[in-house]
């Protein structure tokens, strides 16, 4: 763990993993815009919570819960202030509270100011340690780890789970203990037989509760047979999409059609999907036909560049234009910049309206949208496919686009549309895992 960083390089449930994985004791500073925290560790379990939050002061919790009044809150306050004493030592003296009262609000206090950091997603840490800490902690280690894995259930958004899980998409969870807490809520008998990837698809409190067990020692992640295989072509498909489709397909701008011809057929044979048959992982699939498809639309901009007039002679070939606004967009929904991508992608499909996969896109950038953001809604995605469907009725894609909306919704209608892809395209790898997923759901 290094001494300072920004909380998007390392997100709170993450920190805290390690916090419980080094047995940390010392001092971590969080803070979020004006807002500033120090948790105090003591052999990685949390003892104490400073906040600067108004609403967080002892007095306020006191006084939300009814206990005490505002005066009662503003004379202890004041007493504190000038004696430099506790204000729940004050309220003691005063007669006004019982010890349990303020044992309890003051565990309240700690738990509130400990969640609502599970929802910052943006802010900076700085850590120091300590050789000792003089105060114990008045939670046990399963005590603590249960705090953990509330704040990530309730306090933590999807999104960042997603962000934090997805690095472990082609693992398989494993149990690092015999029986798995069951304080999470949520049935978990089946977690170790399916890949991260997949868990993810099964709505939000499942990928949640993976994260909390994950933080908290109770799970690991199982790396893929096919890891290094998966690295591989993770860095050959970045590699590709950096490069102009000349250099795609390994060749120069004087090229003859008859050398076009050949270079595109040798990689053809080199980047085929069936070449990595032997991998069953649906990533490797996944990456592989994205690698293949990649280099046939190299060979089809190059092809077009080759028939149309010098750019000085005549402006850019509306399908070129539209291909190289397609790469613009996608690496605008890579960096989850859901407007910039649609509002490229709409261009692309204004552009060439007869290209399945810019209508495609676009209908999926919409969908992500929705369901990470909360932006847009159903009924406008399944406007926008009911008019995809008449234009490219043969689209396999499109009806597992469908179905992840419907899905969302909770209509039983989307095992039809995951059903109807299948009937259209078997290989189809969306529509495949979702029906796994459905039949895994039904067995229970």
């Amino acid at each position: 763990m290094k001494n300072a960083f920004a909380l998007k390089d390392m997100p709170f449930p993450l920190l805290i993993k390690d916090v419980i994985d080094d047995s940390f004791t010392g001092i971590i500073f969080v803070d979020s815009n004006q807002w500033r925290k120090g948790l105090i560790f003591k052999k990685g379990i949390l003892t104490a919570i400073q906040s600067n939050k108004p609403e967080e002061l002892l007095g306020n919790l006191l006084k939300d819960m009814g206990l005490i009044t505002d005066q009662e809150s503003t004379v202890s306050l004041s007493k504190a202030m000038i004696t430099r004493r506790k204000q729940g030592e004050i309220l003691l003296e005063m007669g006004v509270l019982r010890p349990d009262e303020i044992f309890h609000a003051i565990h309240q206090q700690m738990e509130i100011r400990f969640f609502d950091i599970f929802s910052w997603e943006t802010g900076n840490v700085s850590k120091v340690a300590k050789s000792s800490i003089d105060k114990d902690s008045e939670l046990t280690k399963p005590e603590f780890a249960t705090l953990v894995r509330k704040g990530i259930m309730e306090y933590t958004t999807f999104s960042s789970v997603l962000d934090m899980l997805s690095p472990f998409a082609d693992a398989i969870p494993k149990k690092s203990v015999p029986v798995i807490p069951s304080d999470t809520g949520v049935d978990t008998h089946k977690i170790e037989e399916y890949k991260v990837s997949e868990i993810l698809l099964l709505g939000q409190d499942l990928p949640k509760a993976l994260l909390a067990f994950y933080c908290t020692g109770i799970i690991s992640f199982e790396e893929s047979k096919s890891a290094s295989l998966i690295n591989k072509l993770r860095i050959k498909l970045k590699d590709i999409r950096d490069k102009d489709p000349y250099q795609r397909l390994e060749v120069d701008k004087t090229i003859s059609d008859g050398g076009l011809k050949k270079a595109y057929i040798k990689l053809v044979k080199l980047n085929h999907p069936d070449v990595y048959s032997y991998a069953d992982d649906p990533e490797v699939k996944r990456l592989a036909n994205e690698i293949f498809t990649e280099i046939q639309k190299a060979y089809n901009t190059v092809l077009k560049i080759k028939q149309c007039a010098p750019p000085e002679e005549k402006e850019m070939d509306k399908g070129i234009q539209a291909e190289l606004i397609f790469s613009q967009a996608s690496d605008a929904l890579k960096a989850k910049d859901y407007q910039k991508a649609l509002d490229l992608y709409k261009l692309c499909v204004k552009l060439n309206p007869d290209e399945k996969l810019f209508t495609e896109s676009l209908i999926k950038t919409l969908f992500l949208r929705w369901q990470n953001t909360g932006l847009g809604n159903s009924m406008e995605i399944k406007r926008i496919i009911r008019e995809a469907n008449k234009r490219f009725p043969r689209s396999d894609n499109i009806y597992v686009l469908l179905g992840w909306v419907l899905k969302k919704e909770g209509s039983p209608k989307a095992i039809e549309a995951f059903q109807r892809a299948l009937k259209i395209n078997p290989n189809n790898m969306d529509a495949q895992r979702e029906m796994r997923l459905y039949h895994m759901r039904s067995k229970k």
